[in-house]
């Protein structure tokens, strides 16, 4: 966390005097001027002498508890930001604080990131009710002297007051651009033609104003806007023409460029707006407080549409035809499918259900020769034993009740190319004996013929049971085990290979959108899929995404919008979020590698600052 302005005020009340002790030095490292109390009514007292615009406060103490200093602090001034502490069995507690005005609360034991993101947002509110504030006294005093902006100016207010929520619901910087464009335009008598947005890296621009077929001109705008270092530039036509920007201006107008500032003094873009009239002055200024109070909601979103394009990116990288997979169990099938593919030979694929092993069978089908091909599939558990010879061999007219015609069986619809038997663990054994016939000898009868068929047919199978124990219990022929078992592939149940999740969400988002702009998935949801155990494997998670798809709004996927049993339901007692923390560790070390050790060059693969990478390395003890 970056450090506060030396000796701004916080007040901390616990009846724990080791917790007062521990915030006091962790606060004052962030440069707090730690004010103290051990009781409820003592923090009152301190408060009303104080005033610290922020405290935090434990719940349970004896006497007058957390939530009734809240309800005290909030009568005594409605300004202040108010953080709880709880306990872990609190959590009813802690959501009645929320509904007493708490800003936030953090759970003991006390973690450092916790702490830190708690006094993060905290701060937020209290420099945007700063902003707010001071504006808003600004533009009462304009209204006193120049009754007739009274309508413009409440109309600025309120979108001041809105802006940061709005704002930050929108979900994409594309999104956001145009929001920008039309306040602008309708607060202020300025013309906004155009929202640039530098990507993360800050060598370009992103988005459809960016001209991205144009990326020299796209660079030479992003040097210009990382030169208005907090002020604004009037361009010239020579300037637009340079970097590839058309706007229309009248001979009287003039082009300026707005740049659009964090509070931590990084510029994420800049507005060009088209002034004329006296008023201009104003609106410049109007302008540039509101693209301020937006640019961290903007750099997000820039963040959030680069990770998902790049997730995209990696998704396309490790699809092998339509399966997906990064995790070294997944890349040793693919090696495997790819190595087998060009045989003849029987395969059985092994796996729980909703591993995939149909996908499995459709790549060695496409990787083989036998690609042009027809691939049949027979779910060999839909039908019982005579219907099921049927479908596998066909029959002649007349060759039971009902056969009317002959008909071909799939044996025959497949030549030249792969029957799939899915669940051939399910064949009846009397069907087992002319399925082997069939294997090895390529020839079969059809029902009611004496006709030998003989076919040039691949077979694959595939089957969720243990056929050994099959055997044992003697549903199983062991002759036919051996022939489908000469090249088994093995797929992993998705809890072996959690860190796939992100890759396999991903791709289902994407197909679920159809074209549009892709949901985001949030990080609680992100959470409590892995902290599941998916015992439906991929088939599962993919119901849950499109459940969740369907459920959720705009704003993206959240963890209530999953199926409820995801909830609490995994066996594991992993915490939450390592899964999260183990796939970012993983990919950090990855592009360590790759990079060879190059930490700025990491950075710059990654999209990310240098002192985000040390901070990242630190986290995850990486040397």
């Amino acid at each position: 966390m970056d450090q506060t302005q030396p000796g701004k005020k916080l007040l901390v009340i616990d009846d724990e005097p080791s917790t007062l002790k521990m915030l006091r030095r962790l606060l004052g490292v962030y440069g707090y001027s730690v004010l103290t109390a051990g009781s409820g009514e003592e923090g009152l007292e301190v408060f009303r002498n104080e005033r610290p615009p922020l405290v935090i406060t434990d719940i349970r103490m004896p006497g007058m508890d957390g939530i009734e200093v809240l309800r005290h602090l909030r009568e005594i001034s409605p300004e202040v930001e108010m953080i709880v502490i709880t306990g872990h069995g609190d959590m009813e507690l802690a959501v009645r604080s929320l509904r007493n005005a708490a800003s936030d609360f953090i759970n003991k034991p006390i973690r450092r990131e916790a702490l830190e993101i708690a006094l993060q947002r905290a701060e937020e509110k209290i420099e945007l009710k700063r902003k707010i504030r001071d504006h808003a006294q600004e533009l009462e005093s304009r209204v006193e002297k120049a009754t007739a902006d009274l309508s413009h100016q409440c109309r600025r207010l309120e979108v001041l007051l809105k802006i940061g929520k709005q704002a930050g619901e929108i979900p994409t910087y594309g999104k956001m651009s145009e929001f920008l464009q039309e306040k602008i335009e309708s607060t202020t008598g300025l013309k906004c033609p155009r929202i640039m947005v530098l990507n993360t890296i800050g060598d370009g621009l992103i988005g459809g104003h960016s001209n991205s077929r144009l990326p020299k001109a796209s660079a030479l705008a992003a040097e210009m806007i990382k030169g208005l270092k907090g002020g604004r530039h009037l361009l010239t036509s020579q300037e637009l023409e340079k970097i590839q920007l058309r706007v229309e201006a009248a001979d009287q107008e003039s082009v300026t460029m707005l740049p659009i500032d964090t509070e931590e003094g990084d510029t994420v873009g800049a507005a060009l707006v088209v002034a004329s009239g006296q008023r201009d002055e104003e609106d410049l200024k109007f302008a540039g407080l509101l693209l301020s109070l937006v640019a961290g909601a903007l750099r997000r979103a820039v963040v959030q549409e680069e990770e998902i394009s790049n997730l995209r990116q990696i998704v396309e990288k490790e699809k092998f035809g339509n399966m997906i997979g990064r995790h070294e169990k997944m890349r040793r099938i693919f090696n495997l499918i790819s190595n087998v593919a060009a045989s003849d030979a029987t395969v059985l694929v092994l796996g729980e259900s909703g591993t995939g092993k149909e996908l499995a069978a459709r790549r060695l089908h496409e990787l083989s020769s036998r690609s042009s091909g027809p691939f049949i599939v027979l779910d060999c558990a839909a039908y019982p034993q005579t219907l099921l010879e049927g479908e596998m061999f066909g029959h002649e007219k007349g060759a039971f009740t009902g056969a009317v015609h002959a008909r071909k069986g799939l044996f025959e619809l497949a030549q030249g190319g792969t029957l799939f038997l899915d669940e051939a663990g399910d064949i009846p054994l009397p069907s087992q004996v002319k399925l082997l016939r069939a294997l090895q000898f390529k020839e079969f009868h059809r029902l009611g013929s004496e006709t030998v068929t003989r076919v040039d047919v691949r077979v694959i199978a595939a089957t969720a049971r243990d056929l050994r124990e099959e055997i044992e219990r003697g549903t199983f022929r062991e002759d036919l085990y051996y022939r489908l078992h000469v090249i088994p592939i093995i797929m992993p149940p998705l809890r072996e290979r959690l860190s796939d999740l992100p890759l396999l969400v991903s791709h289902f988002l994407e197909r679920l959108s159809g074209g549009s702009t892709k949901k985001k998935i949030r990080r609680d949801a992100m959470q409590v899929l892995f902290n599941h155990d998916w015992p439906g494997n991929i088939r599962e998670l993919e119901n849950a995404i499109e459940h969740a798809f369907i459920m959720s709004g705009t704003d993206g996927i959240k963890a209530a919008d999953l199926p409820a049993y995801l909830h609490g339901y995994g066996k594991s007692s992993r915490p939450a979020s390592d899964g999260l923390e183990h796939v970012e560790r993983s990919h950090v070390i990855k592009v360590l590698q790759e990079c060879r050790g190059n930490k700025i060059m990491a950075a710059r693969r990654l999209k990310i600052s240098r002192s985000t990478l040390y901070r990242k390395l630190e986290q995850f003890d990486i040397q």
